[in-house]
């Protein structure tokens, strides 16, 4: 057993680089099929929420505070439930985005792009507070902007540093997971749009089978914790005995 977790020792970066996959498939199946509403994040749609304020669209206005809200409830969801339980909430995040996707696909291209995209802006909202990055380092999976800054820098910094400095290799390292997520995010939007060119709404239905999969490795990967934790819990239990039989 311990020499079969003991190959499954990446299957953080195989799950952070799989969730940011769906994150570009959320991400490119919301602008094509909504308008051009991005619904994972609020940057966008809050400077929208002022120009129909300015420009007396109330009804669009309050239709996108309720998308806020919701991106909000998502966030505070996820920060009280991370504070209050043991829970491994990584599955509610990928149960979320199931149930968004399967919803989403049933909504008609008639509808209000911003009301058809409220799960959307609720389950992108909570994963970005769970799924936080892999190998120590912080990682959103739903957009890439930090992702490409510290893929920049760590780029930068690594020649900038003398060719013996040993921080050249965490450069590098780090350079690597944060450009491995946005090639993934990318990848997830070029499958997103080829999906939408052929299947058109129900398109969205297809992220399905990545997280699934993705539901199957955190399912290994909290195995794999629970059989450390055990293993760690053992070789205490096993010292302190030997420490009580030489008293």
């Amino acid at each position: 057993m311990k020499s079969i977790f003991s190959n499954m020792k990446h299957l953080d970066i195989y799950i952070h680089y799989i969730i940011a996959l769906c994150g570009g498939f959320f991400g490119m199946y919301a602008i094509t099929s909504r308008m051009g509403n991005f619904g994972q994040a609020q940057t966008a749609n809050l400077i929208e929420v002022v120009r129909n304020i300015l420009g007396r669209n109330m009804s669009e206005g309050a239709l996108r505070i309720v998308a806020a809200l919701l991106f909000m409830g998502g966030i505070i969801s996820a920060t009280i439930m991370e504070r209050k339980t043991k829970i491994d909430l990584r599955y509610f995040s990928i149960s979320f985005d199931l149930i968004a996707a399967i919803l989403i696909g049933f909504f008609p291209l008639s509808m209000n792009p911003v009301i058809a995209l409220y799960p959307v802006f609720f389950a992108t909202a909570f994963q970005w507070c769970i799924f936080k990055g892999a190998k120590g380092y912080p990682s959103a999976t739903v957009f890439c902007t930090n992702n490409l800054k510290q893929a920049t820098i760590s780029i930068i910094d690594y020649f900038l540093l003398s060719q013996g400095n040993p921080e050249r290799r965490e450069k590098i390292e780090k350079a690597k997971l944060y450009g491995g997520t946005c090639v993934n995010f990318y990848l997830g939007v070029l499958i997103s749009y080829l999906l939408w060119y052929f299947f058109g709404v129900h398109s969205i239905w297809f992220i399905t089978l990545p997280l699934l999969i993705n539901f199957v490795l955190v399912v290994l990967d909290s195995k794999r914790h629970a059989f450390y934790l055990n293993v760690e819990k053992n070789a205490v239990h096993e010292n302190l005995s030997y420490d009580t039989t030489k008293l």
